[in-house]
């Protein structure tokens, strides 16, 4: 059974490995510590190799990176190859001995070379060299190699050491040299003593400018250097500069439980030109994503992100011939995403499988065999929204948001280029707390017109409208396309007051097939624009944030700037019929004023935490958006409860079994 169970865990694994839906990209450019705090940008980590650096406004550094190094030529450090450093000014020949190590070590090797001085002691397997000439040249660094067997080849104009050495390391050590070198006829120092296992010193000739490195190199095989190598403070070579340049700020609060954030990335190669293909992939806390797209033909990835105002933390990976950099962004105060990626290395050159040929490689398109969309972003991940409205506008209502009251979530097609081509949702009506009647609408102020397959169920599956598809212009999408009618013929209950027994309303499914592609900043942000309209007072109901009045007020705020319109995420339990939310003594949530008092910064997650059970109504959970498996479940309860039994007994009985035979 444990065997079992283990297999279980690991083909789970491996699934939520090879789906990129869930978020998951892999590999990195560099295997190690995912957040890896790189680069003076608070709120910023990310993989190995990546520097958060301010921008100038135009995508550039404020500042260079923070590091010690004098950079020429940029870096073009590769995951694997051979190493190679050349520079001007250093010069190494001949032989001396060479030290071998193997093993898990502490390696430290100093060199002090001083002019007009003499003899030298070496220990442990590791040589020294004379120097010539005249030089000014420091460098230091440390490594890290879990598996490294490397040689070093320098070459450059100037004097000739003689007695150079080489050095083989095998198994895991940290590795810490400096070598200083002052000007003088002879560097043999005196006194000087090197100590190391298996290292090898050599000293520099020829006249050279001054040069600091230190750098810190993790390699899992042979690596591969050539030119000015660049790393960071922490010394981690480094594989990309991320330019920061995110608006900041608090937003308006006006009571949304979900923030959209604009993002805007641009990528350059190491001779800042821009790179067009790759795949940038935005994912939350839990590994939902939020977004993909591909860079297009200036480099650039836009979009926007849908987040709960709980969410914490986003992941940005950029992937580029099926290797890829991440960067591990904290939403605090941040009311955009506005980036230039600025790689340090060589890039990748490797073909990835792309079988509809839109940009997006196989493993992270939802669609690899359609050209028009390779993304799907569901929202919510998991679960359900509830918009619950308040029907007396322009009056203030009653706030107890049971008037109307709707559970839905929401899926988008999106393509290559982050463009929505589809837009699906599935709508149940929960609950009517009211005498007026309602209507549900969606408002899309697009340009394109659009095809738009629709269907009724009650729920229990039964059909009111069966399915079709219909043709609609745009002008029809932004006065606003109907998703369900009178709200008394859509629920055979009210479920709003104490005593009630909850009955499941119909269940709408729509799916738009735009006939282009469209832009976020026209189609807008989920939840779109989801309104009811009251029949008896002929007025629409909006969410907040969307309309202003003439005076710059927003128009569905009332006078008390209290909403008529809010959005909860999860199956919410709204409060029963004449139960004010905002009264401690009527409330069920009595952290929902602590989350108004804190202008929505403190107790985001106000709508989970029932503090009274009797003040709200026992909404079912999530799976009331198919309400008839809800009732399937209560209905055949006995016969689910009897298979639970009967499996128990077999476990029980097997693991008996194995017990005796294993005595």
């Amino acid at each position: 059974m444990k065997k079992f169970l283990a297999l279980a865990m690991i083909a789970g694994f491996i699934y939520n490995c090879g789906h990129k839906k869930n978020g998951l990209l892999l590999p990195f450019f560099f295997l190690g510590s995912q957040h890896t705090t790189n680069g003076g940008v608070p709120g910023n980590s990310g993989s190995p190799g990546v520097v958060f650096v301010p921008g100038d406004g135009s995508g550039n550094p404020v500042t260079p990176p923070a590091d010690n190094t004098n950079n020429s030529g940029g870096s073009t450090t590769t995951p694997s190859d051979s190493n190679s450093n050349s520079g001007s000014g250093n010069s190494n020949s001949g032989s001396g001995s060479s030290g071998s190590n193997s093993g898990s070590s502490d390696q430290t090797s100093s060199n002090t070379n001083n002019s007009n001085t003499s003899d030298s002691s070496n220990t442990s397997g590791s040589s020294s060299s004379g120097n010539s000439g005249s030089s000014n040249d420091s460098n230091s660094g440390s490594s890290s190699s879990p598996s490294d067997t490397a040689s070093g080849n320098n070459s450059g104009s100037g004097s000739t050491d003689s007695g150079s050495g080489s050095s083989s390391n095998s198994g895991s050590g940290d590795n810490t040299s400096s070598n200083n070198n002052s000007s003088g006829s002879s560097n043999s120092s005196s006194g000087d003593s090197n100590t190391s296992n298996g290292s090898s010193n050599n000293g520099n000739s020829g006249s050279s400018s001054d040069n600091s490195n230190t750098g810190s190199n993790s390699n899992s095989g042979n690596g591969s250097n050539s030119g000015s190598g660049s790393t960071d403070s922490s010394g981690t070579p480094t594989v990309a500069v991320v330019v920061v340049e995110d608006p900041k700020g608090e937003p308006s609060f006006n009571y949304n439980t979900t923030i959209n954030i604009p993002l805007n990335l641009t990528v350059l190669d190491n001779k800042s030109n821009v790179v067009s293909g790759a795949t940038v992939l935005v994912y939350d806390e839990n590994n939902n994503i939020l977004f993909q797209g591909v860079s297009d033909s200036s480099g650039k990835v836009t979009g926007t992100l849908t987040v709960p105002t709980s969410v914490g933390n986003i992941t940005v990976d950029i992937s580029i011939g099926g290797e890829s950099i991440s960067q591990y962004i904290s939403l605090q105060s941040v009311l955009g995403i506005n980036r230039t990626i600025r790689y340090e290395v060589n890039l990748p050159t490797v073909q990835i499988t792309d079988t509809d040929g839109d940009g997006v490689p196989d493993n992270t398109d939802i669609y690899p065999n359609d050209a028009t969309r390779s993304t799907e972003i569901t929202y919510p991940a998991e679960g359900v929204f509830t918009v619950a409205y308040e029907d007396l506008y322009p009056s203030p209502g009653d706030a107890d948001f049971n008037d109307y009251v709707i559970q839905f979530k929401n899926e988008e097609d999106l393509n290559s280029s982050g463009k929505i081509v589809r837009l699906r949702g599935k709508y149940q009506h929960v609950a009517k707390g009211a005498g007026y009647k309602h209507q549900l609408y969606i408002k899309l102020p697009v340009d394109v017109g659009a095809s738009i397959t629709y269907n009724l169920t009650q729920a229990n599956g039964k059909v009111e409208v069966a399915t079709n598809t219909v043709n609609v212009t745009a002008a029809s999408l932004k006065s606003g396309y109907q998703i369900f009618e009178d709200s008394n013929k859509t629920i055979r209950g009210q479920n709003a007051h104490p005593g009630d027994v909850f009955k499941p309303g119909f269940i709408a499914t729509v799916e738009i097939v735009f006939n282009a592609p469209v832009e976020r900043s026209k189609l807008g942000s989920f939840p779109y624009d989801l309104y009811a309209y009251v029949i008896n007072t002929k007025q629409e109901i909006h969410f907040p944030g969307l309309y202003k009045n003439n005076n710059g007020t927003d128009k569905y705020l009332d006078i008390t700037g209290f909403p008529w319109a809010i959005l909860v995420p999860g199956a919410w339990k709204y409060p029963y019929e004449n139960y004010d939310i905002r009264k401690p003594s009527e409330t069920g949530y009595s952290e929902f004023n602590l989350w108004v008092s804190s202008g929505g910064k403190e107790y985001k997650t106000w709508y989970y935490d029932v503090t009274n059970e009797s003040k709200v109504f026992p909404v079912p959970s999530d799976s009331s958006l198919l309400g008839y498996l809800f009732l399937s479940v209560k209905k055949f309860a006995i016969f689910y409860a009897l298979g639970l039994v009967i499996a128990g007994g077999i476990a029980v009985y097997f693991l008996r079994k194995k017990q005796s035979l294993v005595v």
